[in-house]
């Protein structure tokens, strides 16, 4: 039943109640078990240094370019540990009205819980002055207390089901003007915007593509294009999940991106006929490509 449905059903404070109780009975059904809280900590680097907004980094890509970071955030949803036996356990997410939250979606008939969260790694210094000083690097949630965690998995990307809301209706971390894409109605769910060579441009924008429809009548495409990450040797409160950009850019050349005829934009914007977008949507979990997540010299890895 919707939303709108539901409140009619049994009125607003009941539908109310009943979309808390939803919510609310994975955590006592772990609490009755036994449960931890951990913090899935997220860090983005370039070759082991920290990504930041007031330094250079040199030698990138395959044409050895300079790149300054102008903007990176992303969504994260369905973050999961998984056990030495294969069992996972999503994230009971802690909601903090601000940078996660949880969240009931109706799929075919039934209702399903859905979690989402924001990392945010620009800190509006230096050249990402566009920006805002607050960061974000991690996902918080309650999970059984088992001692042999050894994997991770999330996907890159906004429940479908919220995907095409209006940006502003909808509550935090979907309330996020930069992190929407009007032309599609959906979000981005990851920005990385850099300035390459001194001072061009140049994007990775992950999200749905061939849309059509609008949040009104509904929203239909052909790729939604979230990929989800599978990480080994993974120990929750010792590893950490790193993006690296010298490993998502090898095989970039910057200098010849954007020809503003075959290639109209620098950089990709995750369109399937997208020359640019070869290298690096397998790093997101897309397709396939010489460097997957995961890998030592991968985009997204454990550390």
């Amino acid at each position: 039943m919707a939303a709108r449905g539901l409140s009619a059903a049994l009125g607003w404070e009941g539908a109310r109640k009943h979309l808390l109780l939803v919510l609310v009975a994975p955590a006592l059904l772990l609490a009755c078990g036994g449960e931890r809280q951990v913090a899935i900590q997220f860090a983005a680097q370039v070759r082991g240094e920290p990504l930041r907004c007031d330094a250079s980094y040199e030698k990138i890509g395959a044409s050895k370019t300079t790149l300054q970071l102008l903007d990176f955030k992303a969504y994260v949803r369905g973050v999961a540990l998984v056990r030495e036996n294969g069992e996972k356990y999503p994230l009971v997410l802690e909601q903090d009205g601000h940078w996660q939250r949880e969240t009931v979606v109706m799929r075919k008939g039934r209702r399903h819980r859905e979690t989402v969260a924001m990392l945010d790694f620009e800190d509006g210094a230096g050249t990402c002055n566009t920006g805002s000083p607050e960061t974000h690097t991690e996902v918080v949630g309650l999970v059984p207390d088992f001692d042999d965690y050894t994997g991770v998995e999330f996907t890159l990307g906004v429940p479908p089901e919220l995907n095409h809301k209006n940006v502003e209706w909808v509550e935090p971390p979907l309330n996020v003007p930069s992190m929407w894409w009007s032309l599609t109605n959906g979000y981005r769910f990851l920005r990385l915007d850099v300035r390459a060579g001194g001072n061009r441009p140049y994007v990775f924008h992950l999200r749905a593509d061939g849309c059509t429809g609008t949040p009104d009548i509904g929203v239909n495409c052909s790729a939604e294009n979230q990929g989800t990450i599978f990480l080994k040797g993974f120990v929750p409160g010792q590893s950490r999940i790193v993006f690296d950009l010298a490993a998502l850019f090898a095989q970039t050349d910057f200098e010849h991106s954007g020809d503003g005829m075959t290639d109209p934009v620098a950089g990709c914007l995750s369109s399937a006929d997208d020359p640019e977008c070869a290298s690096l949507l397998p790093q997101v979990g897309l397709g396939s490509g010489p460097i997957t997540p995961g890998r030592a010299d991968a985009f997204i890895r454990v550390e």
